[in-house]
């Protein structure tokens, strides 16, 4: 493992440069950037680039570990076998259970909720607009789950400790978006964070059952942030404590059913589970 860190510093070191780079030149340089390229809006194409820089560095750091050979294999990860199918009727339960959840409970805090104005179908356009609008998805994907992730397993062979680091390095390449007032939030940056580290574990039991799969994390982040896009609650601090709360409860079950059942899953580390 030791003589893979190269690999682990290529990959911190294009996902931060490239997104603190961009962001920090705004900050520090915005009177004299944006007469020239407009305002760093989420549509911006260096916006863009920045915000897909994860994934960038993970095409990369595989293309350098391994040539087009490693990104066929990257690639072959989004594919899902057949026996793990099962998986996509099982995460669309937990999520619709995730999306009620913050509904009622925000109601049963007392917590505001947004009149409910589209139809069924115009919830279904809004969530297939947000796979497009969430840049989450695809930006990270090849990158904190596809790279990260299986490298720390590799080297603390141990899913939750490393997926508590993937998550927290995920939330700390976040905050230049926390800090430029144009990606303007009503969320918290510290509670966003413990979101994706506690989001992550959970989605590490699935990652490693599904020997790598890269299409379920695709599947569960999207539906993850779709509620507050469909009308099914607000994305505020309130809210994210709720969904804090979830999937800690989430990724504890998992855990247990897992052992209860005895379903393998084995570690998948970097580079291997990309040949399996």
């Amino acid at each position: 493992m030791k003589s893979n860190n190269k690999y682990l510093y290529l990959y911190l070191g294009i996902s931060f440069a490239v997104c603190w780079g961009i962001a920090i030149s705004f900050i520090l340089f915005e009177d004299f950037l944006v007469p020239l390229t407009g305002e760093l809006t989420l549509m911006h194409p260096l916006a863009i680039i920045a915000l897909y820089s994860p994934s960038i560095a993970g095409i990369i750091t595989y293309y350098v570990m391994g040539g087009t050979e490693a990104l066929k294999g990257l690639f072959s990860k989004l594919i899902p076998r057949k026996q793990d199918l099962v998986w996509f009727p099982i995460i669309l339960g937990i999520f619709i259970l995730f999306g009620l959840t913050m509904h009622f409970g925000s109601l049963l805090f007392g917590l505001p909720v947004p009149d409910i104005t589209f139809t069924v179908p115009e919830m279904f356009i809004a969530a297939l607009v947000n796979f497009i609008k969430e840049t989450g998805l695809i930006g990270g994907v090849f990158g904190w789950i596809g790279f990260l992730l299986p490298f720390l397993q590799g080297k603390f062979k141990n899913n939750i400790t490393s997926a508590l680091l993937t998550g927290f390095l995920f939330g700390l390449w976040v905050l230049p978006g926390y800090i430029i007032s144009s990606f303007g939030t009503s969320t918290s940056y510290l509670f966003y964070v413990a979101q994706l580290m506690v989001f992550v574990v959970f989605q590490s039991y699935i990652f490693n059952a599904t020997k790598g799969n890269l299409l379920f994390y695709l599947f569960a982040f999207w539906l993850a942030a779709t509620g507050s896009q469909i009308q099914l609650y607000f994305f505020n601090p309130d809210v994210q404590k709720l969904q804090i709360s979830y999937f800690i409860i989430a990724a504890v079950v998992i855990h247990f059913v897992f052992k209860k059942k005895n379903i393998a899953q084995p570690l998948q580390v970097f580079p291997d589970f990309i040949k399996a």
